[in-house]
């Protein structure tokens, strides 16, 4: 059996940083009840994705998945009654729905050096839609809170990939 198999033309080595991509495709998984959405970005290779893993507050509301599609500029399918004087809509989240849409991704390199992309997303640029305004500094304000996230993130990788060495006896 013969596989076929494409000249690779990247280095893999993309700056770390802010990057405006488009989405090409999207796709929702779970793994182990967790559930995910996977991106796939315009002028970059298929193995490099960002996930964007399902988070819940404490009522229970998902909230990092909305957030990147409200973040997407999304298609406002209906127009809900106000709740407690604040605007409701219903967003099309399907996969199609986000195929083409514009954001900006964080590229960081891991501990092994490869890049990934940190699930923390922001709009690629200022919108307003009858749920959201994004402007300049909001979207600012979204960034540096997704550069404070990946650093928690990172810092508390370090403490659990060192290792602890001490000299006391260990119990049995």
């Amino acid at each position: 059996m013969a596989i076929v198999v494409t000249q690779n033309t990247s280095s893999g080595n993309y700056a770390d940083g802010w990057h405006n991509v488009q989405v090409t495709k999207a796709k929702r998984g779970d793994y182990n009840g967790s559930g995910f959405v996977d991106l796939w970005f315009k002028d970059f290779p298929e193995t490099l994705k960002c996930r964007v893993w399902e988070a819940r507050n404490q009522e229970g509301e998902e909230f990092s998945v909305t957030n990147m599609i409200r973040y997407s500029n999304p298609d406002i399918l209906e127009e809900l009654p106000d709740k407690d004087g604040a605007a409701v809509a219903k967003l099309d989240d399907s996969n199609d729905s986000l195929v083409g849409k514009k954001l900006q991704v964080l590229f960081h390199k891991n501990a092994k050096g490869y890049t990934e992309v940190s699930q923390k997303v922001a709009p690629d640029s200022p919108f307003e839609n009858i749920i959201d305004k994004m402007t300049h500094e909001r979207i600012e304000g979204i960034k540096s809170s997704a550069e404070k996230y990946l650093a928690k993130r990172n810092e508390a990788k370090k403490v659990i990939e060192g290792t602890v060495s001490t000299d006391a006896e260990v119990p049995f």
